[in-house]
């Protein structure tokens, strides 16, 4: 069986990064491949010395292993904080050393345009390197083109490869949930955001409210929001999932997802379920738009078909 490298956020405590590596290792595995799964940042190295021999193992390893491809994506890859500038040089370099193609799906970004110097050269190198890329969104295509002067197509967010691994829950349909962010937002703009879900909640449903997470990295902005909801007369009750079919569960058994997230707002699109969106940031407001103008049938479709294109 063909082997492929998938290369991903699979370890992040965020249930959309993991429902990604799951979606595209069993759309892979269901296909006739065999997948080995690596972290795309792996090991937050701080030496440079460490992280060069951390990409010459990798090397060393694709030679002796001899993947079709090593498949980055899906997910918010190409982004300038923390490790990721290293991490996209370091899977550059280990596809340009070994010679196995490499391959960039439904990856995204968001803030590129305040990048420097640096980061437009190694997000040039990776692109330059890749035999196909497919961009999860036009935010991502408009940046990237603005960056480096390539276009690239778009792809559906890996998540409709297959959601065939997810457990379906088959209870009744009670609560509306919603997921709880403060990412990008301003420590003065969080009460702001606050009162807009509140207000969202009280136009919507006057059925019971639970609150959630769809990241680990949410659960105290999810219970500072129920503190403040406490103001209000609503039924809001709070219960974070601690783990990636609980988020599913809730999402399959809710009436209406309400999420400041991206992911949340997708796989209530792949279940049939209403959704609404408060969005942070420009992908989620992006992303919620345009699900509202596609069905799911049709985008697990075209994620599919231009995967599989990816792959010859």
């Amino acid at each position: 069986m063909k082997l492929i490298w998938v290369i991903n956020r699979h370890n992040d405590p965020n249930y959309g990064d993991i429902g990604i590596c799951r979606s595209i290792t069993h759309f892979l595995e269901n296909n006739g491949y065999t997948v080995k799964n690596f972290d795309f940042i792996g090991r937050r190295l701080k030496f440079q010395f460490t992280r060069t021999i951390h990409i010459l193992s990798k090397v060393y390893s694709a030679r002796k292993e001899k993947p079709e491809c090593l498949l980055v994506g899906g997910g918010q890859l190409l982004l300038n904080n923390r490790n990721f500038p290293y991490a996209l040089l370091g899977w550059y370099l280990v596809s340009k050393i070994s010679g196995i193609p490499l391959v960039a799906y439904s990856v995204g970004g968001e803030t590129l345009e305040e990048q420097g110097r640096f980061y437009r050269w190694v997000l040039r190198l990776f692109l330059s390197q890749a035999k196909t890329v497919y961009l999860r969104d036009n935010i991502t295509v408009k940046l990237v083109s603005q960056l480096t002067d390539f276009h690239f197509e778009t792809v559906p967010d890996a998540a409709y490869l297959t959601h065939e691994h997810v457990n379906i829950s088959d209870s009744t349909c009670t609560d509306t949930v919603v997921f709880v962010s403060e990412n990008s937002i301003s420590k003065q703009g969080i009460h702001e955001h606050y009162r807009r879900i509140l207000a969202t909640i009280g136009k919507v449903t006057p059925d019971r409210v639970k609150i959630s997470v769809s990241s680990e990295q949410d659960i105290k902005a999810a219970e500072e929001f129920y503190a403040y909801s406490k103001k209000s007369s609503l039924n809001i009750s709070i219960e974070p999932a601690k783990s990636f079919e609980q988020f599913i569960r809730q999402i399959s058994a809710a009436k209406i997802v309400i999420s400041s997230r991206m992911h949340p707002l997708i796989y209530a699109h792949l279940l049939g379920k209403p959704f609404v969106a408060i969005p942070t940031n420009k992908k989620t407001q992006s992303m919620s738009e345009f699900l509202l103008k596609r069905s799911p049938e049709s985008l697990a479709s075209e994620a599919k078909k231009k995967l599989l294109i990816a792959l010859k």
